[in-house]
């Protein structure tokens, strides 16, 4: 199958009915210093901002981090299983609904969170025009997103053995690195203010963390028997020399409207 005749609307959807969570299971395990990729996110999200929306919520990491009191943070996905399981672990408000379109008022919230969105949904274009329609003026949009780097050359060591393995890298229906990323903000009235890189590791221990940390991946045209080679050779780096970090390069982009 070529990428050009992927049907990303329904890997997507297969992926998350399948293993809904497991994003969160492996990002709230990573971690830069004290603190994890959604952590990061929220510290970009001011105190007072009274409403938030977390666009492509998944299993609710975001809502947990963001929730303070007087606070309303509103998750939305078109996942009913990544919102089954954000229902079982906060109290939402959760909304099943299309990112490319909105069920909001215009200028109705604060801020607009996002984590893996921007690469996710598309075409980014059209979200960032809604996610422009939703926020009030002064309001902010802070997204995370997968990033190629920063990475040390033992970084780039892991993750080549794994890739070698797997014979592909992970893929994204979007482009990782949001090219044009500005000029679309622009477009669309939001004024960035912010682009910051932060690399993050998850500790593979034993081969059950391998096994989630692969089973995160889109991977929509890998072979299992590939995936089950890059699980073996962690657990097999994991015999031998003891646990193995695995980086995770992140970018922090927000905006302002």
């Amino acid at each position: 199958m070529s990428e050009e005749e992927l049907n990303w609307k329904q890997y997507l959807a297969d992926f998350h009915r399948e293993r809904a969570g497991v994003a969160e299971a492996v990002l709230s395990r990573a971690f830069a210093g004290d603190h994890s990729p959604y952590r990061w996110l929220a510290r970009a999200v001011s105190p007072d901002a009274t409403v938030v929306l977390d666009v492509a919520c998944g299993s609710g990491a975001m809502s947990r981090e963001l929730a303070q009191p007087g606070r309303t943070v509103i998750g939305v996905d078109l996942s009913v299983e990544e919102l089954a399981l954000a229902a079982e672990r906060g109290p939402g408000p959760w909304v099943r609904g299309d990112a490319l379109a909105l069920p909001f008022a215009d200028a109705s919230v604060n801020a607009v969170t996002s984590s893996m969105g921007l690469v996710v949904i598309q075409p980014l274009t059209d979200l960032l025009r809604e996610v422009a329609r939703v926020l009030k003026p002064g309001g902010v949009l802070a997204a995370i997103a997968p990033a190629l780097r920063p990475l040390s050359p033992k970084d780039l060591r892991v993750l080549t053995r794994l890739t070698t393995r797997l014979r592909t890298k992970p893929q994204f229906p979007g482009p990782v690195e949001l090219a044009g990323f500005t000029r679309t903000l622009d477009e669309h009235g939001l004024r960035r203010v912010e682009d910051a890189r932060q690399k993050y590791h998850f500790t593979v221990h034993d081969r059950a963390d391998a096994e989630l940390m692969m089973s995160a991946l889109y991977l929509p045209q890998t072979r299992w028997s590939r995936v089950e080679a890059a699980i073996e050779h962690l657990e097999d780096r994991v015999a031998r020399k003891g646990p193995v970090q695995v980086t995770i390069p992140m970018r922090r982009v927000v905006a302002i409207k």
